[in-house]
């Protein structure tokens, strides 16, 4: 920070200049998360021109300036842009007082070298081979989402980055492919499942910019472009040209403005990091909950339980465990809500077990199998297999419920999880690669079988929330 703020000079393209390093708060911020010894894997999305290129530049120089045997590895897209990256540094190196200045040899257009201090700066182009049997100090990937060989390169250089090395990815977004490498990444770690850092910086974040000049700086763009330029928000960044949110997005955003925090409880203390209880269980009030599992390696399970007859969500399961645990969580939460109503996803293997498991923990209360014609099954099998049709029924009634107001959900993960469920023009709903629909099976799958619960009295009903 004091090296950026005392000493860069940068190039300033547009006003045709030579000009000071500014110090928005933003950028520090990101200084002090390059410096932080525990920051190991960083993923940056970004707008355009908020000179976060540059601020990655400032750091390779000062790392070869100041440190031994420092080795900055910078990918881009093209060979073009990689000696940009290298054009940047030399510009930064050749800018420094007479006191900072040192030789540099090599001084070539991908490779700048510091004899000083041993230290190196190499920028590659995204092939197929880049990264693959070098180590490195820092390794800088600009315009991420745009590297042909992205994930390869990411795989190559792994090993470098677990020895000691940090690892930055930056970029802009792609609004015509769902399923990067980024985007990935960047799901991964807004959903808390992976080992990146993320970072979000919007196009207003810069100071002096404001929705006049939003709407000048984009008057000429396409709405994609726009969002993937200039994005105003994470959603802006993450969506895709010819796609939908399927759920209201004006329901989950109220529904995130007046969640209920977790409350204190046994449970969430026994599985720490797993189980949230958003309102205890009540004497004489009914519940169902549904479970969509998982063996814990690439995808997390969820459970959600539901109060019956206003929908609200009042506790959650959600994390990567074996399945065994998963319907463990299920059977002690069944019990503690008074004997819940309850259901779990039967696909593939991690169904199979929790079906099992549960059978000799002697779950109560567990809605038979549901047939594809949504007629219950009552010879005895129990689970939900997610067909074509039932998972239409599962993803659409949860659709309307949302829309209309009839469930609400408490737990911020799940929001963010649904706000980002899409339908991609002439494809079935689906999370954007590298997301999550455990959220939404979980809840569409209680709502399902709340149509089932056997009831002493009365019909089944359901209460709308009023929006103040």
């Amino acid at each position: 920070e004091y090296f950026a703020t005392t000493y860069v000079y940068l190039q300033d393209r547009a006003k045709l200049e030579t000009v000071k390093f500014e110090p928005w708060d933003y950028l520090l911020d990101l200084f002090k998360l390059y410096q932080d010894p525990d920051v190991k894997l960083l993923i940056i999305g970004k707008a355009r021109q908020l000179g976060i290129t540059y601020s990655v530049v400032i750091l390779a120089v000062w790392l070869c300036k100041f440190f031994q045997n420092a080795k900055v590895l910078c990918l881009s897209q093209g060979e073009d842009e990689a000696f940009d990256v290298i054009s940047r540094c030399r510009f930064v190196d050749n800018q420094l007082p007479e006191f900072l200045r040192t030789k540099r040899e090599p001084d070539q257009r991908g490779h700048i070298g510091f004899p000083a201090t041993g230290s190196e700066i190499r920028a590659l182009a995204s092939t197929e081979k880049a990264g693959r049997s070098t180590d490195a100090s820092l390794v800088i990937c600009d315009e991420w989402e745009f590297h042909p060989y992205a994930e390869p390169n990411f795989a190559a250089l792994k090993p470098t980055i677990d020895g000691g090395g940090k690892f930055i990815g930056l970029s802009t977004a792609d609004t015509s492919k769902l399923n990067t490498f980024f985007k990935r990444k960047y799901h991964a770690a807004r959903s808390g499942m992976g080992n990146f850092k993320k970072v979000f910086l919007p196009a207003l974040i810069r100071p002096g910019r404001d929705m006049e000049w939003f709407n000048n700086a984009t008057a000429d763009l396409s709405e994609s472009q726009r969002q993937g330029e200039y994005p105003l928000s994470e959603d802006d960044m993450l969506s895709v040209v010819k796609s939908r949110r399927v759920l209201s997005q004006d329901m989950l955003d109220w529904m995130r403005l007046n969640a209920q925090p977790p409350i204190p409880h046994e449970l969430s203390e026994k599985y720490k990091g797993l189980v949230k209880i958003f309102k205890a269980p009540v004497l004489g009030l009914k519940y169902f909950l549904f479970n969509d599992p998982s063996e814990g390696i690439e995808d997390p399970h969820a459970i959600s339980v539901h109060e019956f007859i206003t929908g609200e969500q009042v506790a959650t399961s959600r994390g990567k465990v074996p399945a065994d645990m998963c319907a463990k969580i299920e059977d002690e939460l069944v019990r503690a809500y008074n004997n819940a109503w309850n259901s779990h996803e039967l696909n593939a293997r991690a169904g199979g077990i929790v079906s099992q498991k549960l059978d000799e923990l002697s779950t109560p209360n567990r809605c038979p199998f549901v047939d594809t014609n949504g007629e219950l099954n009552l010879k005895g099998k129990r689970g939900w297999h997610t067909g074509a049709a039932l998972r239409d029924k599962l993803i659409w009634g949860l659709e309307e419920v949302i829309r209309l107001n009839q469930m609400r959900i408490n737990d911020l993960d799940f929001i963010d999880e649904m706000k980002n469920f899409v339908q991609l023009e002439g494809e079935d709903p689906s999370a954007p690669g590298g997301g999550h629909d455990d959220t939404v099976f979980a809840c569409g799958g209680a709502w399902q079988i709340r149509k089932y619960m056997p009831l002493n009295s009365g019909i089944v009903k359901s209460y709308k929330y009023r929006r103040n």
